[in-house]
């Protein structure tokens, strides 16, 4: 990593040196690097675009070289890496980027782009990898994770689909949520797809089940010696025919699996590089390992002697010994069946709720009465905010 930030450090010690040179030299600025330095670009992240125009400017490299040959310009280039605030922005891009970032490996050039300015890379991915000879291991587990925004994700999309290709009608790749990063944002619309596509394919076998009568060989409860009260319902309506005791367990699962896929100490306890809108992986959900250390502050971390439950995304180790290329075809797969469970769940849903709503359903499912989108019924309204949420009438 350390080799990384030099690499940076020479990048923008040389696109400042160049912009200053270009007040006596006009012809010595490029075009894109007027444009970079009126943007409000800090040292870093003014670095951080010349490495990437880079790619398709081969030219810069003997810029650089050539500069740092100058004692002037090694001068500017320790007193850059010296700098606090320097170490400080360095600290904060590699904090949303993670230590290599995506442009700096080489499964970044396995993925075909279309580039306007047709510069060859090969000469920065050699320079890069003889800098950082460990990357290319670490940067495989990342491949699909830090993407360059939108054409990372046109290139994924084409790959999942190669008849549709991007589709983003809405423009949400586009924007930028919470004031965070494009990255950030399309990483947190990466792992939400996934996510509901994994509840989606979990909840239509589930449908599917509850419709036809299909019940657990056990009484579900001590009031529920049998499941003659379920007969005749819809899925639906089973659901909200359990014990409220039952959702509010039901629930709380639920809520632990998200908040521990959001928990950091736990992804790191994987070796996952941070959070999936800082870097990490879409999608992942962190084994239980974490569980088995307490942590004690100052006084460190103690290993209680415990066995952790069994991984939930894999818990027979079926994965283990894939390669990363077989778990990125995978992960493609999976992104297609939950794409298509959503699309079939909805449909379920929206005839059970407005027959007719899916013609080739019609007849099929049973009709329901109920709000297919509130966790609680009218037999729960003692608890509270579900009478307000049941009373709740949309504006239009």
């Amino acid at each position: 990593m350390k080799r990384a930030i030099l690499l940076l450090a020479c990048f923008t010690a040389t696109g400042s040196a160049r912009r200053v040179q270009g007040g006596r030299h006009e012809c010595l600025a490029r075009d894109w690097e007027l444009k970079n330095s009126a943007l409000e670009y800090n040292d870093a992240e003014l670095g951080m675009a010349n490495l990437k125009q880079a790619m398709s400017d081969p030219a810069l490299l003997a810029d650089v070289a050539r500069q740092l040959r100058q004692p002037d310009g090694r001068a500017d280039l320790a007193k850059m890496l010296a700098n606090p605030s320097f170490q400080q922005q360095m600290a904060d891009l590699i904090e949303v980027n993670g230590p290599v970032a995506d442009f700096l490996t080489p499964q970044y050039y396995a993925v075909e782009r279309k580039i306007e300015d047709k510069g060859s890379p090969d000469a920065l991915a050699g320079l890069l990898l003889a800098t950082s000879p460990s990357s290319a291991g670490a940067a495989s587990s990342r491949a699909r994770v830090r993407m360059d925004a939108n054409s990372d994700l046109k290139a994924l999309a084409k790959e999942l689909n190669p008849v549709v290709g991007f589709y983003d009608p809405l423009g949400l790749a586009e924007n930028e949520y919470w004031s965070q990063s494009n990255a950030a944002t399309i990483g947190f619309l990466r792992h939400a797809e996934i996510k509901h596509g994994r509840v989606a394919m979990a909840g239509f076998v589930g449908y599917c089940l509850h419709e036809n009568g299909i019940r657990w060989p056990f009484p579900l409860s001590y009031s529920l010696p049998d499941y003659s009260s379920f007969e005749g319902l819809s899925a639906p309506a089973v659901w909200d025919a359990i014990p409220t005791a039952a959702k509010l367990q039901i629930l709380g699962v639920i809520g632990f699996f998200e908040i521990w896929s959001e928990y950091t100490v736990a992804l790191n306890e994987d070796g996952q590089t941070g959070h999936y809108m800082r870097g990490g992986k879409p999608g992942y959900f962190p084994s239980f390992k974490a569980l088995n250390t307490l942590k004690l502050g100052f006084f460190g971390n103690i290993r209680l002697p415990l066995p952790a439950p069994p991984n939930l995304f894999d818990p027979f180790g079926f994965q283990k010994k894939f390669s990363e290329e077989v778990k990125a075809k995978k992960l493609n797969i999976e992104i297609n069946n939950g794409r298509l469970a959503m699309l079939g769940l909805m449909s379920l849903i929206s005839e059970a709720k407005v027959p007719g709503a899916a013609p080739s359903l019609t007849g099929l499912i049973k009709q329901y009465d109920g709000q297919p989108m509130a966790p609680f019924s009218d037999l729960e309204v003692d608890l509270p905010f579900v009478k307000d949420m049941l009373d709740y009438k949309l504006p239009f």
